[in-house]
């Protein structure tokens, strides 16, 4: 009789690790689908970004036109065509760090 109630509980002890393990590897996939959506959450942020700043390029170099046009006609100083130069420079240096930041995110899914 002893040796099959140890029995018995070495199959229950076998059976509370099957069910350890089982909510282990549980955890380990919502882990998983929680990093995937968040990186997929991070790159749809990091799109929307690229395409503001690519408005703001696109806006900046209708000003840089405007400024050059105005600084031929003295309506304004050469100042503010340096100033709207270094806007849309900026602007660029922002896309390229948008780019990289998209690119780093894709290698993350692959």
């Amino acid at each position: 009789m002893t040796t099959l109630l140890k029995i018995k509980q070495a199959n229950d002890v076998a059976q509370a690790e099957v069910r350890v393990s089982r909510a282990k590897a549980q955890l380990t996939g919502n882990d998983v689908a929680l990093a995937v959506h968040q990186v997929y959450y991070k790159i749809l942020i990091a799109q929307a970004h690229r395409s503001a700043t690519e408005a703001r390029i696109k806006a900046s170099e209708d000003l840089q036109s405007e400024r050059i046009e105005q600084v031929k006609f003295g309506s304004t100083l050469e100042q503010d065509l340096i100033d709207s130069r270094a806007q849309f420079l900026q602007a660029k240096q922002e896309l390229l760090t948008t780019d990289l930041q998209l690119s780093d995110l894709n290698l993350k899914l692959q």
